[in-house]
């Protein structure tokens, strides 16, 4: 990120400060479940992502360390971090393949003993989920900052760029990211692409987080994509992490770094007419919300609680205890069959 966006994304964090006490539920029949509190030394949990057994996978933004959570609660560190994987702010899993992917972006920097900030080139990873072995790393073209992933059956990843206009592609196997989609309405002088979801038939919706704009991205027989701007009844705040729910709606963060009232919303963002898309807010009172997975009717919120690192004056103020939200959305919403779609157990908070 360069010191530019960065300093203008402080400016921006900066405008209101607002405290939030607690986690409620706001649309009727969504249940709040017990969150999953991570261990004291794991700070800033951003990538979640999950087996069909169960197995939650949780990285960090300022760390390496991947933990892995069984269905039964039991955590270990999976991934401890590593020169070349120092931070995990995005995680999806190709079980069939067993390949954990991550995005690995210096975001906060590294200070050293002058003072002087560096930041490492922003990169992807894989990493064997049998071994824990870094099968691949893969640094961000032109500089780029690697946001949120995607993934397709044949295990191709899709990658957004918050500092290029693009959403990238890598083919099975490949070393090499391609230009999937390049569009000047994804650009931004702020941090621009963020989360990126992709249904089965390839239709996929990305969102710019400064911005608030949602954009559909739709493949055209003949190759190469479309683009359309997905209209909405407001601009969200900061949307971050999302996922398409088993009923086709869009299951999104509203990660709030001016209010600091974090949210969990649901869009039907795919439905068909030019009316604005409603937006039901799910959940509110979350600090950072940025990243989820989905599994059925639950959804997990990784809360990463970051905002007071964006705030002048607040960088030491580190909370006492990171978590996992967790929620059950109404029976209505789970009608289809999707990605990860087993009954999940119900883990029980951590120790």
């Amino acid at each position: 990120m360069s010191n530019f966006i960065f300093k203008t994304f402080l400016h921006t964090a900066a405008l209101v400060v607002f405290t939030v006490s607690s986690v409620q539920c706001v649309a009727a029949e969504v249940r709040t479940l017990t969150p999953i509190n991570l261990p004291a030394n794991f700070q800033y949990p951003n990538g979640i992502t999950r087996a069909s057994d169960g197995t939650l996978y949780i990285g960090s933004i300022v760390s390496g360390r991947i933990l892995r959570i069984s269905p039964k609660g039991e955590l270990k560190t999976f991934f401890p971090g590593s020169d070349e994987v120092f931070a995990a702010t995005a995680l999806r899993l190709d079980e069939q393949r067993g390949i954990l992917w991550g995005t690995s972006p210096d975001f906060l920097g590294v200070r050293d003993s002058n003072g002087k900030m560096t930041r490492r080139p922003h990169r992807i990873f894989a990493i064997d989920t049998r071994t824990g072995k870094v099968l691949r790393v893969i640094l961000m073209p032109d500089g780029g900052f690697g946001n949120d992933m995607a993934l397709d059956p044949n295990g191709g990843v899709y990658l957004t760029d918050s500092m290029r206009p693009r959403i990238y592609y890598l083919a099975p196997g490949a070393d090499k990211l391609q230009i999937w989609a390049e569009d000047k309405r994804f650009a931004s002088n702020e941090l621009g692409l963020s989360g990126i979801a992709r249904r089965s038939d390839g239709v996929t919706i990305v969102g710019l987080f400064s911005s608030g704009n949602l954009y559909k991205v739709i493949p055209q027989s003949r190759g190469g994509v479309k683009v359309e701007a997905i209209p909405l009844e407001r601009k969200l705040e900061n949307p971050d992490g999302m996922q398409f729910a088993p009923d086709g709606s869009l299951i999104v963060t509203e990660g709030a770094v001016a209010s600091g009232n974090g949210r969990l919303l649901r869009i039907d963002a795919l439905s068909s007419g030019t009316k604005p898309k409603s937006i039901e807010i799910i959940a509110s009172g979350m600090e950072s919300p940025v990243n989820l997975t989905l599994a059925g009717r639950e959804v997990w919120v990784t809360e990463a609680r970051i905002r007071h690192r964006l705030l002048p004056g607040k960088e030491q103020e580190i909370p006492d205890r990171f978590l996992i939200r967790r929620f059950m959305l109404p029976a209505n919403a789970a009608n289809d069959v999707m990605e990860n779609s087993t009954s999940s157990s119900m883990l029980e908070p951590l120790k």
